[in-house]
């Protein structure tokens, strides 16, 4: 056999099923995949107080198989402190995107029973935990990930031991809640390895005697299911996230096939099968609520499910959590084609959940970037296996997100609209459009940072700041900063733009342009391009630079630049450069309305 032969492609695998590998297949997969293979590269430091050769490999492999090259730094064993604290360790010449901290509760336990007060180990080790993260977010510009605890299996106390913080179990308990509290508030990515150990079984989990003989911290069995949930934390930040769940119903959604049972007898509710679906429905509204959207691609008559969906008593999801329901005997991948048309969202966003099989293999060879897990026969187990395949990665919700469908249903209705009329133009004008200029602030930079991580389409540098790197830009004085909201007569479109510019010399440079892909088309590119030039002006810039990077999802902007009237200047390493003269820019006529929103959100007319 060549080595043609035995290449893999990085995407041979879905992120699903790395969860569900044996290590070994996950370990010999990763070293099929040659860099040419992925398209991308990000550099992550790991420091552990266990051994974590095996731990760093399988993350390698599962980084590999989802399309990102890893340049992985690995610490010596139990050198957590001395990397951090030491400017000269290899930690910080690595200069790492990520810094995985994985702590061991077996080394735990040895901090603890040597402490003196119990009582307040919690708090203290938390206390010096933070001093570590300040230590190493002072000398880089890193995001730090940390796992929790395992909690432990001892119980000297009986079921009163978590209880009890002079145990050692109760104080494990309350350092990972401590850890919820303090590393939400400073941006830190926490990793659950607790739910991990819980969800395979501790006495499974643990080893004791791989601890003892190679302070092996879990079975090498549950390796690639929490290397996967890592790499979820990882490429979260890096812009990755599931977006829309798409549903079949017969015997998804319900139990029973509508066509052949009707309305009345399929399964839903309080029998033991319709409870089964009846929670499912339930978990997927929490998916809603917290922004991602649904949506139905069913061979069904479409008046038939509205009306189960807007009459069955026992339904908890209705007609109005969709943001499209598709239901016709056309095949699903050109049906599951058109709800991408339509959310215009790239399929590496979606998710589809089917019970046939044939129906997943069918959408899988045609749209192999969409997730289609294998669901098990007996629909009692989805649940589980969605908690054990983390398909849902996100950050904390931001007030837009609970508001996401209702944009997207809006979206819909302006594109049926726009079909009224004779020209886009006069399209645009019966819209009534208006925005608003918003400065970065505590109100806006929760979803500035969510559009920064997450957008991939309509972002020119892909550069990903995080909330507290964005927040260290505001008091920067060569630094401008802005975001737009969007909204017309039909609804808000909420934040749909951030701009990040930097003064250099004479000019004024782009670092960070970022669009919502639902607004493309309705003149928000030359009204941002206004308002950049509004800030080279006050600066006294004689040029704006643009720059463009090119990736495997931007290439809708490729042209912006020309579009917009920057002359092409060559290169910069992998950017291209694009220059505008302030002096001779004259602004377009634009059918946009502008207000300036002050720093306690009042606006005032612009304009």
């Amino acid at each position: 056999m060549s080595k043609d032969d035995v290449v893999i492609s990085a995407t041979a695998y879905q992120p699903w099923q790395i969860a569900d590998l044996p290590l070994h297949r996950l370990l010999s997969a990763g070293r099929l995949v040659e860099r040419s293979a992925c398209a991308n590269e990000v550099r992550v430091a790991v420091l552990s107080d266990a051994a974590s050769q095996h731990y760093c490999q399988a993350l390698t492999a599962a980084l590999k198989l989802r399309g990102w090259w890893p340049d992985l730094y690995e610490a010596e064993f139990d050198t957590i402190q001395q990397e951090i604290l030491d400017p000269n360790s290899g930690l910080y010449r690595h200069r790492p995107k990520f810094t995985i901290l994985f702590k061991s509760v077996q080394a735990l336990a040895a901090q603890f029973h040597a402490a003196q007060n119990k009582e307040t180990f919690a708090n203290q080790y938390v206390q010096r935990l933070s001093e570590l993260w300040d230590r190493l977010g002072s000398g880089l510009q890193t995001t730090i990930v940390q796992h929790n605890f395992a909690l432990p299996l001892e119980r000297p106390y009986g079921n009163q031991t978590l209880a009890r913080s002079a145990s050692f179990a109760g104080s494990v308990a309350r350092i990972n809640f401590y850890l919820l509290d303090v590393a939400t508030n400073r941006g830190i990515r926490l990793v659950d390895t607790e739910s991990q150990a819980a969800y395979f079984g501790k006495r499974q989990w643990f080893d004791e005697r791989l601890w003892c003989q190679a302070r092996q911290a879990l079975s090498p069995t549950f390796l690639p299911s929490l290397a996967k949930s890592v790499t979820d934390t990882l490429l979260a930040d890096l812009g990755a996230a599931v977006k829309c769940v798409v549903l079949d119903l017969d015997n998804t959604l319900w139990g029973g096939v509508l066509g052949d049972d009707g309305p009345e007898r399929i399964e839903i509710g309080q029998t033991e099968l319709g409870l089964v679906f009846l929670r499912f429905q339930r978990a997927l509204l929490e998916l809603k609520q917290r922004g991602i959207l649904l949506a139905i691609c069913s061979k069904n008559h479409k008046d038939s499910v509205l009306k189960v969906l807007d009459e069955h008593p026992d339904m908890v999801l209705r007609s109005k959590d969709f943001v499209a329901i598709v239901a016709n005997y056309d095949d699903k991948a050109t049906n599951l084609m058109a709800i991408q048309k339509k959310l215009n969202l790239g399929y590496d966003s979606f998710v589809f959940l089917d019970d046939t099989p044939f129906e997943r293999d069918l959408v899988r060879k045609a749209l192999p970037d969409i997730q289609i897990p294998d669901l098990q026969s007996d629909p009692a187990n989805v649940l589980s296996d969605l908690a054990r395949w983390n398909l849902f990665e996100g950050h904390p919700p931001t007030a837009e997100d609970s508001e996401r469908l209702k944009y997207y249903q809006q979206d819909i209705q302006r594109e049926e609209n726009r079909e009224k009329f004779s020209g886009l133009q006069e399209f645009l004008a019966d819209l009534r459009m208006g925005a608003e200029i918003l400065d970065f602030n505590s109100f806006s930079l929760p979803r500035v940072s969510q559009l920064i991580q997450r957008s991939n389409q309509l972002n020119l540098t892909t550069i990903r700041y995080s909330e507290s790197e964005l927040k260290e830009l505001i008091g920067d004085e060569t630094v401008s900063c802005f975001c737009l909201r969007l909204f017309d007569r039909l609804g808000d479109n909420g934040i749909i733009a951030v701009v990040v510019l930097r003064k250099q010399a004479a000019d004024l440079v782009i670092d960070t342009w970022i669009m919502s892909c639902r607004v493309l088309g309705r003149h928000v590119e030359e009204l941002t391009v206004r308002l950049m030039v509004e800030r080279a002006r006050a600066f006294g810039c004689e040029r704006m630079i643009g720059r463009y990077i090119p990736t495997a999802k931007n290439g809708l902007v490729k042209d912006l630049y020309p579009r917009l009237k920057f002359q092409r200047a060559g290169s910069d390493g992998e950017a291209e450069l694009f220059v505008l003269d302030i002096n001779s820019y004259q602004s377009p006529p634009l059918p946009i309305a502008l207000q300036q929103v002050d720093q306690n959100g009042k606006p005032h007319e612009r304009i």
